[in-house]
């Protein structure tokens, strides 16, 4: 998902499932003590819970469940990056290419009037072997 998401109905609602770490501890909430006592296994009280016989509303099912809180998850902590700079994860050897990476993100910004940044302007003309200038 490269765009970011909007805040809907379902988002919100969904958003007590990231409580949950795993499915199965969605389906535990599920469970009641009650269940517990008669059923004397944990395993066949999550199969009900599953099949939804614990729940007055809707069960959902495992994909249903990662598929919710992946959604989410990508709504509160959303991966699309407005910019990427140019120096990103470049090694670079040269003193003048170590110069233009650390100005490269105040100049993205517009934070060009503080004191302790060195303003950078740099006009590039290059000529291609077909004799167009760029």
């Amino acid at each position: 998902m490269s765009s970011a998401l909007t805040a809907t109905p379902q988002i919100e609602a969904d958003k007590r499932l990231i409580q949950f770490k795993t499915y199965e501890d969605y389906l535990n909430s599920l469970v009641a003590k009650g269940d517990h006592c008669y059923l004397q296994s944990t395993a066949i009280a999550r199969q009900l819970a599953e099949l939804g016989y614990r729940s007055s509303g809707e069960t959902l099912t495992r994909e249903q469940f990662e598929t919710r809180v992946a959604a989410v998850i990508e709504y509160l902590y959303p991966t699309f990056k407005p910019y990427v700079l140019a120096s990103y994860g470049i090694s670079m050897e040269d003193p003048f290419h170590k110069e233009m990476a650390l100005r490269e993100r105040p100049n993205r910004l517009g934070i060009l009037a503080v004191s302790h940044i060195k303003i950078t302007f740099i006009f590039r003309r290059v000529e291609l072997s077909n004799g167009c200038q760029i």
